[in-house]
């Protein structure tokens, strides 16, 4: 008996643990789970806002369907287009998308393979219809201000995708652009020249405004230099006549005492010389004024110009 009553236990173990996996299921945050009853979806839940666990009835009364609430993202194909100006143009677009109305999705989709499908011939429609009505300077162009290229995405191709994709499949359109652009080899070499030609237009436009600038510069330039000199020579002149008044009264004064005048460039010379902590290595012979710090300033004797002997000063 205590055999059989083990393995009853396990069966009932076993048959509870099926029943929570039938009954029982967990909604995580990047999910979205709708409950179809008797084949008939019912609300769907979002995990962003009721993520956890949750009961069901078991099959066949209740099946449960998981989509991924995340963005989803591809590229439409590169292929041409007709301007309005009746000019080739290859244009591919991106375009990312999301579940947003479970239940309308269930219903007209039921799987994300073949919502990618159709959203890519939605936004491949769309896009034929919106280039075709702008001209190819509108998406090049060699001023910047003249591309439309962002303007187009965002008031054009973007709004109308992102209406039809809510109202007939329940999804929610979140970012849509142009991520190339090219030009046929029929077109390229045309739309070279013409940029080429736009360009050196620009260019000597630029030429001849940097020449007129250039020179106004240089004139300017050229008065100022004038002037400053002028200036300058003036002045120079006034120092010179300065210098040479001043240098006529210190002639004059030291004319006859020769001697003391010299006396008193050597102590500029020592005054001059040593502002600073400063060794020299001098001869006194060279130069006489160094010979002070041994003697002791003084003046050389005075000569009569008659005789070699010094003169003796006398007292009154």
């Amino acid at each position: 008996m205590r055999k059989h009553g083990w393995i009853v236990f396990l069966l009932l173990i076993v048959v509870l643990g099926m029943l929570c996996h039938t009954v029982l299921f967990k909604v995580g945050f990047d999910e979205i789970v709708i409950i179809e009853t008797f084949g008939k979806a019912e609300n769907a839940i979002y995990g962003h806002t009721d993520a956890g666990w949750r009961l069901k009835w078991p099959w066949p009364f209740q099946r449960m369907v998981r989509y991924d609430a995340r963005i989803f993202i591809f590229e439409d194909t590169h292929e041409q287009i007709q301007t309005a100006d009746k000019q080739n143009v290859l244009v591919t677009v991106f375009c990312g998308w999301r579940i947003n109305d479970a239940d309308l999705f269930i219903r007209r989709i039921s799987t994300v393979a073949e919502a990618e499908v159709r959203i890519r011939s939605m936004v491949r429609d769309i896009k034929k219809q919106v280039v075709g009505k702008h001209r190819l300077e509108d998406f090049i162009n060699t001023d910047p201000t003249r591309m439309l290229i962002p303007q187009i995405e965002e008031n054009e191709i973007l709004p109308s995708v992102q209406e039809r994709a809510a109202k007939d499949y329940g999804i929610e359109v979140v970012t849509l652009g142009i991520k190339n652009l090219g030009l046929p080899k029929s077109v390229t070499k045309i739309v070279i020249e013409n940029m080429q030609e736009e360009r050196n237009r620009v260019a000597k436009s630029y030429e001849g405004l940097g020449q007129a600038a250039a020179d106004a510069i240089r004139s300017r330039a050229e008065a100022a230099r004038d002037q400053i000199l002028e200036f300058a020579r003036a002045e120079a002149k006034s120092i010179r006549a300065e210098g040479d008044r001043a240098a006529a009264e210190f002639y004059e004064k030291f004319k006859g005492h020769e001697q003391f005048a010299m006396f008193l460039r050597e102590l500029d010379f020592l005054q001059e010389t040593m502002k600073e902590n400063s060794i020299f290595l001098l001869d006194p012979s060279v130069q006489h004024s160094i010979g002070f710090f041994s003697k002791g300033p003084s003046l050389p004797p005075l000569y009569d110009g008659k005789t070699t002997k010094p003169v003796t000063a006398k007292e009154d």
